[in-house]
């Protein structure tokens, strides 16, 4: 996984996702970072954002699907866009 901050300029962080769990009314994402330096990111949903949340996801996997189609492509995976 590849994310970038605002805050962090141009520097790309690279990490894995490692867990979601429930803790009272938020929906809790976990992100280990291993590159360039080795964090762990929490991102809390709150019960309001849930819903749009899962619209995302949906409109997302509607996206996805010609991504997996092309899941055993031999061509290079593509970079992420600088915005």
């Amino acid at each position: 996984m590849k994310m970038r901050s605002t805050g962090l300029g141009k520097t790309e962080l690279e990490g894995h996702f490692e867990n979601i769990e429930l803790d009272g009314d938020l929906l809790i994402m976990h992100v280990q970072t291993t590159k360039p330096v080795k964090w762990h990111l929490r991102s809390g949903i709150q019960r309001r954002d849930r819903l749009a949340v899962l619209k995302m996801l949906l409109k997302l996997n509607i996206k996805l699907i010609p991504y997996l189609w092309r899941w055993k492509s031999h061509d290079p995976p593509r970079e992420p866009k600088d915005y």
